[in-house]
């Protein structure tokens, strides 16, 4: 299967992208880790992302492919996640979706990766909080277009990149689109590990 036309996500598509995040990050170690009862965690999931493709909506730039079976989430430079900005998208939800056990772990998590990202990005820069693919589609090189989309942005904008990652395996494929890995840290006590990573703006040739 070739990589449809990307696109901006419509707001009329946003469940479809939310399922697709759902599906593409169930297994993933993060994830797994915070929810780990694993019907609750199909529920608590639809809401996390609904509320970050909301964020990403309304204060960032949200791109999809193949009939949202594959989405990106790029916040552009200058533009932070905020706490108000969360409450305004939905975040107020997962408490009654989650347990007090799974809501300290996702906090602790965030406060990890907000450390990170503090301590490596002080300037302004694009950031990817999130790409995913349907996991029937993957492996098809969606993912890579959708970011790669994104990079030519910030190579016009002249801006670095910075994401971060909890799959050890998803470091190869981000290097060979440009990005270094900057640091890693545990994300709580048992915890899996993430990485930071940052690309560089590269001009045009």
């Amino acid at each position: 299967m070739c990589v449809e036309a990307i696109g901006s996500l419509k707001p009329e598509a946003l469940e479809r992208a939310t399922i697709t995040l759902e599906r593409a990050f169930a297994s993933d170690p993060l994830v797994t880790w915070i929810f780990p009862d694993s019907p609750r965690r199909l529920q608590a999931l639809r809401s996390l992302y609904r509320v970050q493709l909301r964020y990403g909506l309304r204060y960032g730039r949200v791109t999809q492919a193949n009939d949202a079976k594959a989405v990106a989430i790029w916040l552009p430079p200058g533009r932070e996640i905020s706490h108000w900005g969360m409450i305004r998208c939905g975040i107020l939800d997962l408490l009654f979706r989650t347990g007090l056990g799974p809501l300290a772990r996702l906090g602790a998590a965030q406060a990890v990766l907000a450390r990170l990202h503090q301590k490596h990005m002080p300037e302004p820069h694009w950031y990817l909080l999130v790409v995913g693919v349907d996991p029937e589609l993957a492996g098809r090189g969606l993912g890579s277009a959708l970011v790669k989309e994104g990079l030519v942005l910030a190579d016009q904008d002249s801006r670095p990149c910075y994401l971060e990652t909890s799959l050890e395996r998803n470091l190869s494929l981000y290097q060979r689109l440009g990005f270094t890995v900057l640091d890693t840290a545990s994300l709580g006590k048992g915890g899996p590990a993430a990485w930071a990573m940052r690309r560089e703006p590269q001009p045009s040739r």
